[in-house]
């Protein structure tokens, strides 16, 4: 992880320690999360519930950020 962006790495902690509250603000209210299994989510609410239940993702293949909040996220596939 050390290698990621601040903001990539800021969210895999949240996940790992289930701050599910602060994960949320950090998400765009448009975010878009692609899963490794090629899962469509689509707002806070719906990524936050997935990961609630899934293991921590892998650092992602292309994220992207607007004003500071995660809008995209695509897992790496495998």
């Amino acid at each position: 992880m050390a290698d990621q962006v601040p903001a990539v790495g800021n969210i895999l902690t949240l996940i790992e320690r289930g701050d599910w509250e602060r994960l949320t603000r950090a998400l765009d209210p448009e975010v878009h999360w692609t899963t490794a299994a090629e899962d469509e989510l689509h707002g806070p609410a719906a990524v936050v519930e997935r990961l609630r239940r899934d293991p921590p993702p892998a650092p992602p293949a292309y994220h992207e950020l607007r004003d500071g909040r995660l809008l995209r996220w695509i897992e790496t596939p495998g």
